[in-house]
């Protein structure tokens, strides 16, 4: 219940003092946020697009035991990527795949993080935007001419 004493005006005022805090509380919660996020971007140190995996294939040769219906299949390391629209593959020394999948899951990382600073950026915006809404007087009254 509100006071008798307290004016229209007086009661917007307060109400848009209130909406101001928690707009202000809410930046301060994305602030904290971003930073998160832009932490966990620099400490990626190398990077690789793509993912490792084996790949298992037939060689073609017709005496080969890969031939067989049930024979065993080739494999080796692979990393696969894509680039202007077409998937590569490279071949990984056996001594490889760890380390560049370990780099591969830091590109995820890195574009995960990048994403969710995306969709904070607008919802900063939005929470500054009702902010200065909150925060904005209208223009001061005209004062009456002197003749």
């Amino acid at each position: 219940m509100r006071p008798p004493h307290t004016t229209h005006s007086q009661r917007m005022a307060a109400a848009l003092a209130d909406q101001a805090s928690r707009q202000r509380q809410t930046l301060d919660r994305q602030l904290a946020d971003y930073s998160r996020h832009v932490r966990q971007i620099l400490q990626h140190r190398q990077l690789v697009k793509g993912s490792v995996y084996e790949l298992k294939t037939r060689c073609g040769n017709p005496s080969c035991h890969c031939a067989k219906p049930q024979g065993p299949r080739h494999w080796a390391w692979v990393l696969s990527w894509s680039e202007a629209g077409k998937t590569r593959l490279r071949s990984l020394a056996s001594a490889d795949p760890a380390r560049i999948r370990r780099w591969a899951e830091n590109y995820r990382r890195l574009r995960s993080s990048r994403a969710a600073l995306t969709r904070l950026h607008r919802q900063v915006l939005t929470a500054i935007d009702r902010l200065e809404r909150a925060l904005r007087l209208p223009p001061p009254a005209s004062r009456p001419r002197k003749k």
